[in-house]
């Protein structure tokens, strides 16, 4: 499960980044930041909400069918 300060994003989290921040702007976490960050910070909540992404794993990614079952021939 994916997690942000404190949020945890359900398994397979897939919704667009203007329903993400309809969802979350408004908590406790991202009032506390300022407002002239706080837009990149929702950008970046949303990168690990849908992809999963957490600290010191940035820029994986998702997996594909292929590598998750063991597939080497791609």
């Amino acid at each position: 499960m994916a997690n942000y300060k404190g949020i945890e994003f359900a398994e397979g989290y897939n919704k667009s980044f203007a329903d993400f921040k309809n969802e979350f702007a408004s908590t406790h976490v991202f009032k506390a930041i300022p407002s002239g960050e706080r837009e990149a910070e929702l950008k970046k909540a949303h990168k690990i909400a849908t992809n999963g992404n957490i600290s010191g794993t940035a820029g994986k990614g998702k997996e594909t069918e292929a590598e998750k079952s063991g597939d080497k021939s791609i």
